[in-house]
């Protein structure tokens, strides 16, 4: 009897240094304590509990001390399985680098970015994404066009932007499209929906594009004009097709430069009136201009590229369309 009253007396004040001690030194005496029990003659143990099994109030009271040696030691164990977890898996500061992805003249091509979000990026397009993304919001940086297929996350916002124009989806089709050169940055919406926001306004509006909406921003004024129309011709050629849509020679010339990489002068001004309505699809750029000389009455003319020492490139290849 003595000798139970003397390991509870033991076990209590134990309890009682560890209920009083922080976490870090709750996890180093429950190491300790899980080292003495290893060390235990489980057999000797084993007798010593059949001798004394008789007394059972005795029996109740090492019982309900062991529980509490349970209840208590729980909470250090499992602080201690989570720090070794939590600092197993967390780096010890965060790495990442911005992924720079650019399609040249002629090249479109298509990525997939880190959240599994699919990417058609145009000839001359440029975007730029920090790898891995951040933990609050997926942001991309875009010169050029671009045509996204978002994976959609509640949590983590797909945000687009350029210059001062950017877009915040969460899970949608869309096409965004703002080169260097051009006045307008134009935002096209096939599926779901996403919101526009002009940083430098200062009402910070913020509009709301539905399926079928295009919208154009002109960069210095931020004048923005929204159109629900036939959006086509918009973002046909992510898909391989080239599509004109009674549009000019100035918006056709450009289309060719972009799409097969070439330098297009046009000689004639009159000819910057005309305009063209027709679908190219995986056409070379022989046949495109062939079409378009049989269609209107224009002559064109294809001036190859020089080349110089080590078969490097020296010039563009031209296109050269005048009046017949």
């Amino acid at each position: 009897m003595a000798e139970n009253k003397h390991i509870q007396q033991k076990i209590e004040d134990r309890l009682t240094r560890l209920t009083n001690q922080e976490p870090a030194e709750q996890i180093l005496s429950a190491q300790q304590i899980v080292s003495e029990i290893e060390t235990i003659n489980s057999h000797a143990a084993f007798a010593l509990v059949q001798k004394r099994i008789q007394n059972n109030k005795s029996t109740i009271s090492l019982l309900n001390t062991f529980s509490r040696i349970a209840a208590i030691l729980f909470i250090p164990l499992l602080l201690a399985s989570v720090w070794f977890f939590y600092n197993q898996q967390k780096p010890t500061h965060q790495q990442f680098a911005i992924q720079k992805i650019t399609s040249p003249p002629g090249i479109r091509s298509q990525v997939i970015l880190p959240d599994g979000s699919k990417v058609w990026l145009n000839a001359e397009s440029t975007i730029k994404f920090q790898v891995p993304f951040q933990e609050n919001s997926r942001n991309i940086d875009i010169v050029g066009e671009a045509f996204f297929d978002v994976a959609r996350n509640l949590e983590q916002p797909f945000i687009v932007q350029s210059g001062s124009v950017m877009v915040k989806v969460l899970g949608t089709r869309f096409n965004y499209k703002a080169f260097a050169e051009d006045k307008n940055i134009e935002v096209v919406l096939e599926e779901g929906k996403i919101a526009l926001n002009l940083q430098n306004d200062s009402e910070n509006k913020e509009t709301i594009l539905r399926p079928g909406d295009h919208a154009v921003i002109e960069k210095e004024s931020n004048k923005t004009i929204v159109k629900n129309e036939n959006i086509n011709k918009y973002i046909a050629w992510h898909t391989g097709k080239l599509v004109f849509d009674n549009s000019p020679m100035s918006e056709v010339a450009r289309l060719l430069e972009r799409w097969y990489g070439v330098e297009v002068q046009v000689q004639d001004s009159e000819i910057m009136n005309y305009r063209f309505t027709t679908t190219f699809e995986n056409e070379s750029l022989f046949q495109v201009i062939e079409l378009l000389g049989l269609s209107s009455p224009i002559r064109i003319k294809y001036v190859p590229a020089t080349v110089g020492k080590n078969n490097q490139a020296q010039t563009k290849s031209k296109v050269i369309i005048s009046k017949k």
